[in-house]
């Protein structure tokens, strides 16, 4: 459904339904009428919010030259098999939740029509991300291991504690007692200023990310068992206390790593390819119905009141 909620944004502006035969848009040659538009909208709208003609426009001509792109370059061309079989597992997978295809359809303003004509898409983008991607080379290891680095605080879990004031000053006078001999967890509860006083400071285990960057560093930084501060945040300054610490090894999410890095790469391709054909397309719409502007990217701008 990721498609359906993307096509359509806030709606505000409500114009009437046009005719059935009246030209909305040409692409390369090609007419788009006000009844191709209508056929996607839902049975129940009398009316057709400006919003949604200018998002369904957009995809009509999207379509049109994506489509034929995606054949001309790559020889892809989507069958009404393969479009039936991915509708059929839409549909199953709505009703599960106990609704159905047209309802949901439906709520985006959308009418059965339009769903085939937006799996087709995604089928045919899909297909051509795998078409661009086949020639690129494999992440090098260097890559890989600098993406594994930047998401090591989401890989390790850290059981810390702390003890927040709002002063450095504050902070290392708390540190240089606790490294005299007090417990952490005493002086943490006569001085800290956050919720955790209460316990001593404990804040439990918890990937290193849940925390802010300034604090996440230092929690992975540190080492075992030896306070460590003052470090500053947003909230104050810290005195931190790293009792455990686990990291995920880079092994164990190598595989997990290259993939990522290979649909990023997809995206971008994929991204950059349809920039390029969408806005070398001959496309003109209607005034009546909106213009069709590049930047920031290719869309349909409903007409101004």
């Amino acid at each position: 459904m990721k498609r359906i909620v993307w096509l359509v944004m806030a709606l505000a502006v409500v114009v009437s339904a046009c005719s059935g035969g009246s030209l909305v848009a040409t692409v390369d040659g090609v007419k788009i009428s006000a009844g191709d538009v209508e056929k996607l909208i839902a049975a129940d709208l009398a009316t057709a919010p400006a919003d949604l003609y200018a998002q369904l426009i957009q995809t009509l001509i999207i379509h049109e030259v994506v489509s034929n792109a995606a054949e001309a370059e790559f020889g892809i061309s989507i069958t009404p098999e393969e479009i039936d079989e991915q509708v059929v597992a839409l549909t199953a997978q709505i009703e599960v939740s106990g609704g159905t295809l047209e309802e949901a359809a439906a709520q985006q303003g959308l009418s059965l029509d339009a769903v085939p004509l937006i799996v087709e898409e995604d089928l045919t983008e899909q297909a051509i991300g795998e078409a661009l991607s086949e020639s690129q080379a494999d992440p090098s290891e260097e890559e890989v291991l600098a993406a594994y680095n930047s998401s090591l605080q989401s890989l390790t879990e850290v059981c810390a504690s702390h003890i927040l004031v709002p002063t450095e000053e504050e902070a290392q006078a708390a540190l240089d007692r606790i490294e005299g001999g007090e417990p952490f967890e005493d002086v943490a509860a006569e001085l800290g200023t956050d919720g955790t006083a209460e316990v001593g400071g404990d804040l439990g285990c918890a990937p290193a990310s849940n925390y802010v960057a300034e604090f996440a560093i230092a929690t992975i930084e540190a080492e075992l068992q030896v306070p460590t501060g003052p470090v500053q945040s947003q909230f104050g300054f810290h005195v931190i206390l790293v009792r455990e610490r686990t990291e995920t090894a880079f092994e164990d999410v190598r595989g997990d790593i290259v993939a990522g890095l290979r649909d990023q790469q997809r995206t971008t391709l994929l991204s950059d390819w349809m920039l390029a054909v969408i806005g070398g397309a001959d496309v003109t719409v209607e005034e009546e119905y909106g213009t069709w502007e590049l930047e920031p990217f290719p869309t349909v701008v409903p007409p101004a009141l």
